[in-house]
């Protein structure tokens, strides 16, 4: 199972930017050329801000060992792409930092412990790329209704929202996303009893809050409840399709036509395995085993005279 957090994210990119990127080279056209952005020198703020996001994970984990010692390496690393020009840096200075002081294996091992802790669920580009075509139509489709004026400008700003995560996901990861979601169908709780009977009828409406309501759902492990702060059921090494969200979307619009309060809907949905019919992917690995990282020079030094031969 893919891992969806931060730490994971910026573990990637640096490993793949240390192995084969052109250490030469400008260090913000590197780290943009791993992230996929342009080679805008204003788009290096994006790998600033994952690298902040990952630190602020690593401060959440709770009961491990030496915990400030990884917090250290990820403080050091912050520290070095600030004293240091990002943009105009040789990658060199940055690799030589990330090498010696073992950066990648402290991330390798933050990233697994914090999925331990924090499990969420890793969407592929496809299934990216399918969700964000599927939003761009619902939005033209909004735009092009019958729907108040009001609730036009409604939808779409919560829909720009969730089209925005869709663009930050190698940033904010699936946590963005779900928050984009939640965001929406919390909107239409609170409001949705202002709404004209007009617009509450109307099939576009409806399409869209069946959407929104299948995007919240599809991450819930076991109760249409537990919408906030909800950890997927991902034990049995499931791998999101588009196919899935597709057909629990349609089943959720058919109760939402049937049943247009949403706390009512929920009700109907509680089964969630009802609702998507998730494939486990038994030959996926599970977590693998965090990596050490290198002993400290006490430690190595204990070690060392542990193996010495008494003349």
């Amino acid at each position: 199972m893919q891992q969806a957090n931060a730490l994971r994210r910026l573990e990637m990119i640096l490993d793949e930017a240390v192995t084969n990127e052109n250490k030469n080279q400008q260090s913000g056209l590197v780290l943009l050329k791993v992230m996929k952005l342009e080679p805008k020198p204003q788009n290096i703020i994006f790998f600033y801000e994952l690298l902040n996001i990952a630190k602020e994970e690593a401060t959440r984990l709770k009961d491990l060992p030496k915990i400030q010692k990884y917090l250290d390496i990820l403080e050091e690393l912050h520290q070095v792409f600030v004293v240091n020009h990002i943009w105009e840096t040789p990658w060199n200075t940055f690799t030589t930092h990330i090498e010696i002081r073992s950066v990648l294996i402290a991330l390798d091992a933050l990233a697994n412990y914090f999925h331990d802790q924090n499990p969420a669920i890793h969407l592929e580009q496809e299934f990216l790329k399918k969700l964000n075509s599927e939003f761009e139509a619902l939005l033209d489709n909004i735009l092009n209704s019958d729907l108040s004026k009001e609730l036009k400008r409604f939808l779409e700003r919560r829909i720009g929202d969730i089209l925005t995560a869709i663009r930050r996901y190698h940033i904010d990861g699936t946590q963005g996303l779900e928050k984009a979601a939640q965001s929406l169908v919390s909107n239409l709780v609170m409001t949705e009893h202002k709404f004209t009977d007009l617009d509450k009828k109307n099939p576009i409406y409806t399409r869209t809050k069946a959407w929104a309501l299948s995007l919240v759902l599809f991450f819930v492990p076991t109760s249409a409840y537990d919408i906030i702060g909800a950890a997927p059921d991902i034990q049995g090494f499931w791998i999101p399709k588009f196919e899935e969200l597709v057909a629990g979307q349609k089943k959720i619009e058919h109760i939402t036509c049937e049943t247009p309060n949403i706390q009512g809907i929920l009700e109907k949905a509680a089964d969630i395995k009802d609702i998507f019919d998730r494939q486990p992917q038994k030959s996926m690995s599970g977590n693998p085993t965090p990596k050490a990282l290198p002993a400290s020079k006490d430690a190595s030094e204990d070690t060392f005279a542990q193996t010495q031969v008494t003349p």
